[in-house]
């Protein structure tokens, strides 16, 4: 086991929790993190959430659109969309999709899951998506998605580690580890559902 941290310092006090079942799934950009997500809340029939939904519930508080939110976030944004994954995570059986949902919930999370895929078949996930929606500028381009989604694995990597000294490449906190890269969704469902009836007993 990394010495490195396993849950936010921020959050690290007894809290009650209401929930008996929540499950952190988290993975780098185009790892498919809400679709598995969505398919595991649909499964244990329970709610699903993203840190987005949170991102763009604090943006409209706020009075601010997401792109103007992302421009002045600093680590008091990011701790308040944490403390928000934690609070659902605490009131309510749910699922909760984020980068770093296992590190918010810590021990309250009762199954994390870890997805991942090699760079390229995240690009050409990243691109197939943008190329299903209009007027989405380089979605035609791999080498463009595949540099954003590097800049930005690195970037949040960065971010996190100064902010919470927490390392994101730690896998070992996690109870289901998947490298989907040259996995089908619904062979990724599959070996998911066993795994979580093992865990949960089913």
């Amino acid at each position: 086991m990394s010495n490195t941290k396993q849950k936010i310092q921020e959050f690290d006090r007894n809290r009650e929790k209401n929930s008996d079942t929540v499950i952190a799934i988290c993975g780098p950009s185009g790892a498919g993190k809400g679709t598995l997500g969505k398919f595991v809340a649909n499964y244990l029939d329970i709610n699903y959430y993203s840190a987005g939904d949170f991102f763009r519930n604090l943006a409209k508080e706020k009075g601010l659109t997401v792109e103007q939110l992302s421009e002045q976030a600093d680590k008091e944004t990011d701790l308040e969309v944490d403390r928000r994954t934690l609070e659902k995570g605490l009131n309510e059986d749910c699922v909760i999709e984020s980068r770093i949902a296992a590190w918010a919930l810590g021990d309250y999370a009762d199954i994390k899951i870890y997805i991942t895929a090699d760079l390229e078949e995240r690009s050409k996930r990243v691109m197939e998506d943008l190329e299903h929606r209009e007027n989405e500028e380089g979605a035609k381009n791999l080498e463009k998605i595949k540099e954003t989604i590097r800049k930005r694995d690195k970037d949040n990597e960065q971010r996190y580690k100064k902010y919470y000294g927490i390392n994101m490449n730690n896998t070992s906190i996690f109870d289901i580890v998947i490298d989907n890269t040259d996995m089908g969704i619904k062979e990724q469902e599959k070996l998911v559902k066993k795994a979580l009836e093992r865990a949960l007993e089913k």
